[in-house]
């Protein structure tokens, strides 16, 4: 039985960042003082889905101590273009949750990151059929129909307010 330090390295910090989101969740106030259902409190949704990170987290530190599951493998190994696709994922995800999240309204923050994300990782792909011009046009689509349709969801059926 050998110890995979991958799977534990990430159980760690999953359960870690699932542990830390239930306790703000917990921390979120519950308007009993008003009598307000217990199910409409603002922490329930975020409450029920860290829980579930930080179980899943625990079952991949499960995993890595069982020993079960793919072996570690060292970056030289990865397909070619796997490090800078998953540095590039980094950086996007990074910039949308630091630079523009909450700097600027949520639509137009979330087509840009959209955009971004979807036109950067179809031109690293080795395999694309696109053009470039094609490729941002079709980007461009996504990241305005997924923009409107993630604040519908949210402010309209989910009734949470969005920042901006």
């Amino acid at each position: 039985m050998s110890l995979h330090r991958t799977d534990l390295f990430a159980g760690l910090v999953v359960t870690s960042l699932g542990l830390a989101a239930l306790a703000g969740a917990v921390a979120m106030p519950r308007f009993a003082e008003r009598n307000g259902d217990p199910l409409t409190a603002p922490g329930i949704t975020p409450g029920i889905v860290s829980g579930v990170i930080a179980v899943l987290g625990l079952l991949l530190l499960l995993r890595a101590m069982l020993g079960s599951g793919p072996r570690d493998l060292p970056v030289e190994s990865w397909p070619p273009g796997a490090a800078r696709r998953t540095l590039f994922t980094l950086a996007t995800t990074l910039a949308y949750g630091g630079a523009t999240f909450g700097q600027m309204p949520f639509l137009p923050a979330t087509a840009l990151f959209i955009f971004a994300f979807t036109f950067g990782a179809e031109l690293m792909r080795p395999d694309r059929s696109r053009t470039a011009l094609s490729l941002a046009l079709w980007a461009a689509v996504l990241a305005g129909v997924s923009a409107f349709a993630i604040e519908f969801l949210f402010t309209d059926l989910f009734l949470v307010r969005l920042p901006g």
